[in-house]
């Protein structure tokens, strides 16, 4: 008895305490609510849940029977001895705990303590000395404010209870501060705040880490044995769902049963949010109701339930299940979707060849529905569809929800202005109507181009440019160079602030960087310099094209031998070559002869020369080599005695034909010429032919 005397004490102490230290529970942080409880009471808390002190072991009272009921249904029932803790929903993930902190066999009474977990709300808030932090709505609405930071270690906070009361606490390392809520009259739960000191600057601010309690047990209610009445029968217990959606702030659901007609309206939403029970146009009941909890109303045969983790406060909004009688029905509230589509681009000035990346956003920033979504991506003239789809379609759209980004790629084809737009996306609202909507569009997207190029370049002589010249060392050379641009709109096709550089090395003096400018599509520039020529040389002329295109970016062109350049002067070459001529063979016995007629004594160059000729005569043919002299002889001979009969017959064919002729042309007095004698001349004839015979054949 006196054991439990100082156990009920300390509990009653424990209770009231604001000083909270996380890091003393280790991994378990918990908010709690302390309660006693006769045999067979029990507590309700948190809207839907209780805590009953069903039974205990009669022998010595040292374990209860503890069970947990959600909604008026028992969920859980476990047998504790004082110091064990049971779960729900389970010890891994709990909601909240119940531990046995006391039985007492001479009251009937067991205590127990409700906890609850808490958690890291928001980490490293920093505030300076006057600053203050409130919790946002939906939350308790606690306000801590910075009296002081009289150290780099802790600060003095004010806080400011939901009541209005106010505290003053001091937080310090490893000592946090916890922050009570007050239930009612009789219940505190202890902890629901808990305030971590993370790093403070003297006289300036204080960072701090802020916990709270994943569940409030408010509203709460002990009820004890004899306070119990017989629960009265009805058949109109409302079991039935008649709406079961999202509901917004001020929207309302009317249900219809028994020929009554009952509107609930939602006021407003929290983390405990407010129904108005309205009949005949007057509110005639006002409900709150956390989150995760429900109410019966008790001037209709309705119930209403705000499901967990649907409390929406940026668009003040949760989804709620609305349970009435058998037989009952309730309305269906349509809304109308509010569809919005923005188009963007990457960039609106491109080079041809580059890429244009289109980013597509559709919303629907309406409390509605929108269904069977499409949207038709737009694609002007001269672009071509690189990546990505021109079409997407979506089945739902639900309200302030927003498609994912559609992105595709667009290449142009051709230099020039452009527009892009609208994309036009098409839904049916809740009612089953068609509704088209059009986004903007992007004016003025410009397409550059870099005209082809060509340069040419030469030194001028006669009036002339050559891309080869000879000149002398320490003369001048004007170099002229042409630059053209050939492309189809000088708008768009240009290039800017270029820039010839030469590489003159060594070899020539004068100006290294010639400035063209601005050269357009369809221009041509022609520029010329003089330089000096400073050694001697076979020098190939460098030249670099720098310039920026129409966006600004640099490019380069090298041209390696515009121009030959030639200083070496020229050389005359004499060579001597020797060639030796031998004779023809038919020149060799000549030669020969010649060559032993200079000779003083020509015997013993004539003797070898016999015994090299020796070897290539034939010794049979040296007989008949001595008769040739006589054969000569003998035929020469004859041949003179043909050819002087030859010479005497040919005279007297001449005389005889002179003669002939002298006779025809002489007159003959009177009568008739003399008649040709054709036999004579006829002889004569022939006589000539054989005398001609024999010429030939001699």
């Amino acid at each position: 008895m006196k054991k439990a005397s100082i156990l009920l004490i300390i509990m009653l102490i424990a209770s009231g305490l604001t000083i909270f230290n996380p890091k003393a529970l280790g991994l378990e942080k918990y908010s709690t609510l302390t309660v006693g409880l006769k045999l067979g009471g029990y507590i309700e808390f948190g809207g839907k849940y209780a805590v009953k002190f069903a039974d205990v072991d009669p022998t010595n009272w040292n374990r209860a029977a503890i069970e947990i009921y959600e909604n008026g249904n028992r969920v859980a029932r476990k047998i504790l001895e004082e110091g064990q803790t049971m779960y729900y929903p389970d010890e891994n993930n709990p909601l909240f705990g119940v531990e046995v902190t006391g039985i007492w066999e001479s009251q009937k009474t067991a205590y127990i303590e409700i906890k609850t977990p808490v958690k890291l709300f928001k980490e490293n808030i920093t505030l300076k000395e006057g600053e203050s932090y409130t919790m946002p709505s939906g939350f308790p609405q606690y306000k801590i404010t910075v009296r002081d930071v009289p150290s780099d270690t802790k600060a003095e906070l004010t806080i400011r209870y939901p009541d209005g009361t106010t505290v003053t606490r001091t937080l310090e390392k490893d000592y946090p501060v916890g922050v009570p809520y007050k239930i009612s009259s009789e219940l505190t739960q202890s902890s629901v705040l808990v305030i971590e000191y993370v790093k403070a600057s003297k006289d300036k601010s204080v960072t701090f880490n802020l916990y709270i309690a994943k569940m409030i047990f408010a509203p709460a209610k002990v009820v004890q044995p004899e306070e119990q009445k017989e629960e009265k029968t009805t058949t109109e217990e409302p079991i039935q769902v008649v709406y079961d959606d999202v509901i917004y702030a001020g929207e309302k659901v009317t249900i219809t049963y028994n020929k009554t007609t009952y509107q609930i309206q939602l006021v407003s939403v929290g983390y405990y949010s407010k129904f108005d029970l309205i009949i005949d146009d007057k509110s005639v009941e006002t409900a709150t109701v956390k989150e995760g909890g429900s109410y019966i109303f008790t001037k209709a045969p309705l119930r209403v339930e705000v499901i967990p983790n649907t409390v929406d406060l940026k668009y003040n909004r949760l989804q709620a299940k609305i349970y009435a009688p058998i037989g009952a029905s309730g309305s269906v509230i349509l809304r109308e979707a509010n569809i919005t589509v923005r188009l963007d681009i990457s960039q609106n000035r491109v080079l041809l060849g580059e890429e244009i990346i289109v980013f597509i956003k559709v919303k629907n920033e309406g409390k509605g529905n929108a269904f069977n979504v499409k949207v038709l991506a737009p694609i002007p003239n001269n672009f071509e569809l690189i990546s990505g789809i021109g079409t997407w379609e979506l089945s739902r759209l639900e309200p302030f929800s927003e498609m994912p980004v559609l992105i595709y790629t667009l290449k142009p084809n051709a230099v020039g202005n452009y527009s892009l737009g609208p994309v036009i996306v098409e839904y049916y609202n809740e009612l089953g109507k068609k509704i088209t909507v059009k986004s903007n569009i992007i004016e003025d997207i410009s397409v550059y181009g870099v005209p082809q190029l060509e340069l040419t370049g030469g030194a001028i002589k006669d009036g002339e440019t050559k891309n080869y010249a000879e000149k002398e060392t320490n003369s001048t050379i004007r170099l002229r160079f042409t630059i053209s641009a050939q492309g189809e709109d000088s708008r768009f096709e240009f290039i800017k602030n270029a820039t010839l550089y030469l590489e003159l090395g060594d070899f020539l003096d004068g100006k290294d960087s010639i400035v063209l400018g601005t050269i357009k599509a369809g221009e041509e520039k022609v520029v010329e310099e003089e330089y000096k020529i400073l050694k001697e040389g076979v020098y190939p002329l460098k030249v670099i094209l720098k310039y920026q295109d129409p966006l600004g970016n640099w490019h380069e062109e090298i041209y390696p031998n515009v121009i030959l350049i030639n200083s070496v002067p020229p050389k005359i070459i004499v060579k001597t070559q020797t060639i030796e001529k031998w004779p023809e063979p038919e020149e060799l016995p000549e030669y020969i002869d010649k060559v032993l007629a200079t000779l003083e004594n020509a015997t013993p160059l004539a003797q070898k020369i016999s015994n090299i000729t020796e070897k290539y005569i034939p010794k049979q043919q040296e007989k008949e080599t001595n008769i040739v002299p006589y054969l000569l002889g003998v035929l020469i001979l004859a041949l003179g005695i043909g050819l002087v009969y030859t010479a005497y017959e040919l005279n007297l064919y001449k005389t005889k034909l002179k003669a002939l002729e002298a006779k025809k042309r002489k007159p003959r007095p009177g009568g008739l010429p003399k008649k040709e004698d054709k036999t004579d001349i006829r002889v004569l004839e022939q006589i000539s032919q054989q005398e001609t015979t024999k010429e030939k054949t001699q």
